[in-house]
């Protein structure tokens, strides 16, 4: 039987003293061995820097440095990497301990394995197998995302974009040949909803959505979605 692949966690943190501890003990306590867990943290002040400096024995590698965002601390984290596949996980999220049914298709010639995110404070269960039409509706979470090694040896994520470099990077995925996805129907984590991306919005992505849709999707996809925005613009006009 082939060795179990590497599996490298990523957690990128800030000031997250109220919540890393679960994220770190989800990580270290998984059933599935094979892992190499790497923190990135953006130079906490409250505490954060404390706890993880309690579980640094098993923790791969860790830093606590200014960077530019969140993105170019997972590219750090992507740099320190040595594992075969990638996970990202915030500071506020839980692994679940589902790897192990997943260890099948990592052996597979397969770019992307992604699988469901269970929201943290509603329970609700997110998002199963996408199409072209669903990605450019929502992005598939990158908690919900395995990313074989290779996938980031073709792309990084862009820093012009705060809040979304991980939609565009998907997007660029998906219109990529030679990079494949499976959907397995496996609860990949448990997602903090209220995160970043729920209480900023990331202009730049919004400025260039629809170019980007008509770049990386099929013909059809870009003008279904200028669609959609507008329709969305004039109910928000007209409910306010």
């Amino acid at each position: 039987m082939k060795k179990a692949p590497l599996i490298t966690v990523i957690t990128v943190s800030y000031n997250a003293v109220s919540s890393i501890e679960d994220t770190i003990k989800s990580v270290i306590n998984q059933s599935y061995k094979n892992i190499e867990f790497i923190i990135i943290d953006g130079q906490s002040t409250d505490g954060t820097v404390d706890i993880i400096k309690k579980y640094e024995k098993q923790i791969a590698y860790w830093t606590s440095e200014p960077d530019n965002g969140v993105y170019d601390a997972m590219n750090k984290g992507i740099d320190k990497s040595t594992g075969e596949w990638i996970i990202f996980l915030g500071a506020d999220d839980i692994l679940l301990d589902n790897l192990t049914i997943l260890q099948k298709y990592l052996l597979d010639n397969i770019s992307i394995i992604y699988g469901n995110v269970i929201y943290k404070n509603s329970r609700k269960r997110v998002f199963g197998k996408y199409s072209a039409c669903k990605l450019v509706v929502r992005n598939i979470p990158h908690q919900a995302i395995l990313y074989n090694k290779s996938v980031f040896k073709l792309y990084k994520y862009e820093l012009q974009y705060k809040i979304y470099a991980d939609y565009v990077l998907n997007l660029k995925c998906w219109h990529d040949s030679n990079i494949t996805f499976r959907y397995v129907p496996v609860d990949m984590s448990i997602y903090n909803e209220e995160g970043l991306s729920s209480k900023m919005f990331d202009n730049v992505f919004g400025q260039n959505q629809v170019k980007l849709f008509w770049k990386y999707m099929p013909w059809y996809i870009a003008p279904y979605a200028a669609l959609r925005k507008l329709i969305s613009k004039n109910l928000n006009k007209h409910f306010k």
